[in-house]
């Protein structure tokens, strides 16, 4: 599995990689997968994709996607935004450790990250994160 090996992947509820552009922001309602990198198991992987396909709110302004980070594999439900203002706000209330710039292919760090800070929800309706220009 190409995700333990630390290569991370955003797709859409169909599993097809996501082309569009913006940032990608968790934290959303659906309930994420964090486990020991080295537990993934290929089943446990399996199940919570198609559970969090089947979950979605919005596919049309979400993604599934998933990174390794400091030996931990994280396979969540993201909302994309055009913005990198808004989206490192979601990060920050959501305590997202990242978010992911689909332009650059890389993440950027939220420095207001808090190790073992609360997540507060925080919800954009689907036309929000649509129009949210940079």
């Amino acid at each position: 599995m190409a995700l333990q090996d630390g290569e991370g992947f955003s797709v859409t509820t169909d599993q097809k990689t996501f082309t569009g552009r913006g940032y990608a922001v968790g934290g959303t309602e659906v309930p994420s997968l964090v486990v020991e990198n080295d537990s993934l198991s290929f089943n446990k992987f399996c199940l919570a994709m198609t559970s969090m396909a089947s979950e979605m709110l919005d596919p049309d302004t979400q993604v599934i996607g998933g990174w390794v980070d400091e030996g931990k594999a994280y396979i969540e439900v993201s909302d994309v935004v055009r913005s990198k203002y808004v989206a490192l706000e979601l990060a920050k209330h959501r305590n997202e450790i990242a978010v992911y710039d689909f332009q650059t292919q890389s993440e950027v760090r939220n420095p207001d990250f808090v190790v073992g800070g609360a997540t507060t929800k925080v919800e954009l309706p689907a036309r929000q994160t649509e129009n949210q220009t940079a």
